[in-house]
């Protein structure tokens, strides 16, 4: 994991032979953390006017969010407390940080070494001013030695160093609260209405020291996959949450274990112990009875069984007048313990897990692999997964368990989403078969190996759309730049988000100029993109100025800074991505077309990319990709705010715009291993876009069930789906915000298939609940004027003319709609290809 410093001594602890109880580590004064174990997902009510952001004003937050209200959060300069103590190490045992080279890999070779410094950081100065932000971390939630500024704002587990660090993480397929003395689990179960797909924040087990001697609790270390959590104390309890694993592991040193639950227990049975249904002691040497942790079924009222593994073995019995669990033999305990749900299968799903009981990952690391070419001629990528064990030294699957002719290794069991199934070999990886575990994207799937690859196909995308102009419509286009290059002037939103957008609408009129050889055109549109840029990253003229964010590394406004709820919460990392892609792809523009005029800026403008994606862990002013969770495979939006449902993303169609942007200008600056990362990401997001927020009919009943309605979905949440949006349940702004910006990027997200499926889902002459509905009710404004531009994939010579009818959004012109219709490559333009029955709006 990365991380380390004043902890890493103490974390060894928790894996080190200890005599006696550990040695006792001062106290930190802090107030008394309550414990509770609330059953609902309910927050406080309201939705922050930060977050009504985007094309229009936005007026109303979307049905049933959670969305805590902004807290301001004071800073403690307490000391840590534990920053002396140095407990001893086992030989070969390692202090939990960042480890610097994943495991070899016959090949694949990585596409760009995070653990280098990238070209994009320069060592120049940062190009802002310096400020400190009025919303501080709260270094009582962590390791400050481990964890330091830059700190990451925007991970899936952001919540555990947020306000008070209790709301909710969520390690698929379970829910988890971090308290002080404790850690809560629960197994979330997923219901569905015609909108939405919501889970329970329900917990089912808190587990804890019945002796008392867990009194604060720190997140000690995070890497690219998951994060570490340390409770301390005269007693300590250490856990590592990684997403899709069965398995939630907690390590004990000198406690005295004891499960509670607000369930009744009804059966407590000791399980025998075997491997591949055959007895333990049939185990050839060196394995025995004691390489196995011991295994316990309970049974609680409300119908559900767990799994309760640990090593050493617990006797696990029920404590009289409770409903808890405790040892039979109480006492100071050295070792692990798991908890595992038996998903809606118990019997069968027994005799999985039981198999892989014992194993855990200490440590992830992903390879973004260099792109190949099959035989088909489609390019693609290796993703990896790697994860190292308790078990083994990294990746290592030799150890293996041998009964008789059957062999079966100390992997680890883990879960993967629907987008990585649909990647990978089906031979490629052992499917044990457990069954009843998902997450809001879907049904997971169960993997056996500590090394997890699959390919992520790479479609071809550059400045220029796919399709050929023919000079027609090289004439058609030049008529309208004019008209629209005409208006450009005007760039002057002072909030970083608006002005993004109008930039970026400057730079693609200055793109197409240049590609229909329009130059004078073209250093018209320059000239105002450089002086409208210089405002905001050179000469800091422009009314709310840009600064660097000394508490938590990043570059935000002035406004932002100091209170929480301006410019769309864009001081406390909402949407950074959202906000500073479009200014990096103005950026991109202007250096292919022109290098020297934009010398200038290149600079702050290399910054703006740093901040969101930041493509190497060596960047001391930035974290390592700020949004993108390359598990899910996509970014996380809303940066340092709680929320009970974990983490959101609500536009695709920017965060893909982010990454082409990144993607674009590393190409321009020459950068070619930046710029093949960049490519990766972006694909990765695409497919995840296409997959979890463009479902089509089919492929929404397998992920969201026959009660969900919809193909589409508005936010994605770490625990629900909703199809709403944070400013309005208008059905145009739910499909149109994951389109916006188009770009030739949009169709690595728009595919036709789903445009066809979503424009008239019940065939009807009204179309209900269809895209075609929501066109109609958006009445030729910017809404519309995207929802008929992705139509042209199904209808291109009728969709053009309801699109040329619309008033643009503020951040497209008619050029730029125009533009796409005639260079998709998806349909060629000028080819009818099933018309829909029904005419459009305003089309007879």
């Amino acid at each position: 994991m990365r991380g380390g410093g004043a902890l890493a001594a103490l974390c060894a602890l928790c894996i080190t032979p200890i005599a006696g109880s550990p040695a006792p580590i001062p106290s930190r004064v802090d107030k008394q953390l309550w414990i509770s174990t609330p059953e609902s997902t309910q927050g406080p009510p309201g939705v922050p006017e930060y977050f009504l952001r985007n094309a229009g004003r936005r007026p109303q937050p979307p049905s049933g969010a959670h969305l805590p209200a902004a807290k301001d959060h004071p800073a403690t300069n307490e000391q840590d407390g534990h920053a002396d103590f140095n407990g001893p190490m086992d030989a070969g045992q390692r202090a939990p940080g960042y480890q610097p080279q994943p495991p070899s890999l016959k090949g694949v070779l990585s596409a760009l070494d995070p653990t280098k410094q990238s070209p994009l950081d320069t060592g120049a100065p940062i190009a802002f001013a310096s400020k400190p932000n009025s919303y501080l971390p709260n270094t009582a939630l962590f390791d400050t030695a481990a964890l330091r500024v830059p700190l990451q704002t925007n991970r899936w587990w952001q919540n555990l160093i947020l306000d008070d660090g209790s709301y909710s993480i969520h390690p698929y397929p379970y829910v988890v609260r971090c308290y002080k003395d404790s850690a809560l689990v629960g197994f979330p179960e997923f219901s569905a209405t015609s909108s939405a797909v919501t889970s329970s924040q329900a917990v089912d087990w808190k587990i804890g020291d019945g002796s008392g001697g867990l009194t604060s609790r720190l997140v000690t270390a995070n890497d690219a996959l998951g994060v570490e959590v340390m409770w301390l104390g005269s007693t300590q309890m250490r856990s590592r949450f990684y997403k899709g694993m069965p398995f939630q592991t907690f390590e004990m040193a000198g406690t005295t274990p004891v499960l509670s639950t607000d369930h009744g227990i009804l059966k407590v049975e000791l399980l025998a112990r075997t491997v591949l249904n055959a007895p333990v002691d049939a185990l050839p040497a060196p394995y025995s009875i004691a390489d196995m942790p011991s295994l316990t079924k309970v049974t609680l009222n409300n119908g559900a069984q767990w799994l309760i593994a640990s090593k050493p073995e617990i006797r696990w019995a029920k404590k009289e007048g409770h409903n808890s669990l405790q040892a039979e033999r109480p006492g100071p305990y050295k070792g692990f313990i798991q908890l595992a749900h038996l998903g809606d299968k118990p019997d069968a799903n027994l005799d999985v897990l039981q198999q892989y009981a014992g194993t855990y990952a200490t440590e992830g690391t992903v390879t973004y692999a260099q792109v190949a070419i099959n035989s088909t001629g489609t390019r693609s990528a290796n993703v990896v997964y790697t994860y190292k064990t308790n078990t083994d030294g990294g990746g290592d699957s030799s150890k293996v368990y041998s009964s008789g002719s059957v062999a079966k290794s100390m992997q680890l069991l883990s879960f993967l989403l629907p987008h990585h199934v649909d990647l990978m070999d089906p031979a490629s990886l052992l499917r044990p078969g457990l069954s009843g575990y998902r997450s809001a994207k879907g049904v997971l799937t169960a993997v056996a190996g500590n090394i997890i690859s699959y390919n992520q196909p790479l479609e071809d995308v550059g400045f220029e759309g796919r399709n050929k102009l023919s000079q027609s419509n090289r004439d058609r286009l030049q008529r309208q730049l004019a008209i629209d290059a005409a208006k450009s002037s005007k760039m002057t939103p002072e909030d970083p988000y608006f002005f993004g957008k109008s930039a970026a609408r400057v730079a693609r009129l200055y793109q197409i100029a240049n590609e229909l050889g329009d130059s004078s055109t073209a250093l018209a549109l320059r000239d105002k993109l450089i002086a409208a840029l210089t405002s905001w990253l050179k000469d800091h003229s422009n009314p709310d100025v840009l600064v660097y964010d000394s508490s938590w590394g990043g570059i935000v406004s002035t406004r932002g800074l100091a209170d929480g709820s301006a410019d769309f919460g864009q001081g406390r990392y909402n949407d950074h991505h959202f906000h500073y892609g479009y200014f990096v792809y103005a950026g991109a523009v202007l250096a292919k077309h022109d290098i020297t005029a934009f010398a200038p800026l290149r600079e702050p403008m290399t910054q703006l990319l740093r901040d969101y994606a930041s493509p190497t862990y060596t960047d001391t002013h930035f974290p390592y990709m700020r949004n993108f969770d390359p598990y899910d495979g996509h970014s996380w939006a809303a940066g340092l705010f709680s929320f009970w449902d974990g983490r959101n993303q609500e536009s695709t169609g920017e965060a893909v715009n982010s990454y082409y942007a990144a993607y674009l200008y590393a190409k321009a600056l020459g950068y070619d291993g930046v710029a093949d990362f960049y490519e990766i990401v972006l694909n990765m997001e695409a497919t995840s876009g296409r997959r979890y927020w463009h479902p089509t009919r089919a492929q929404s009943k397998e992920l969201y069930g026959d009660k969900f309605v919809h193909n589409s979905i508005g936010i994605i949440w770490s625990s629900k789906a909703d199809y709403a949006t944070f400013f309005g349940a208008n059905s145009q702004y739910i499909y149109g915000i994951q389109m916006l910006p188009f770009t030739p990027a949009t169709e690595l997200l728009i595919k036709r298939d789903w445009v066809q499926d979503a424009w008239c889902p019940d065939n009807s002459t009204t179309c209900a609940g269809g895209m075609k509905a929501a066109a109609t009710d958006a009445n030729l404004d910017g809404w519309a004027q995207f929802l008929y531009t992705a139509y042209s994939l199904v209808n291109p010579d009728v969709a053009l003319d309801v699109v040329l009818k619309c008033a643009p959004d503020d951040g497209n012109t008619n050029t730029n709609a125009m533009y796409w219709v005639l260079t998709s490559g998806q349909r060629s333009y000028g080819v009818q290809q099933q018309p829909q029955p029904q005419p459009l709006y305003g089309v007879e």
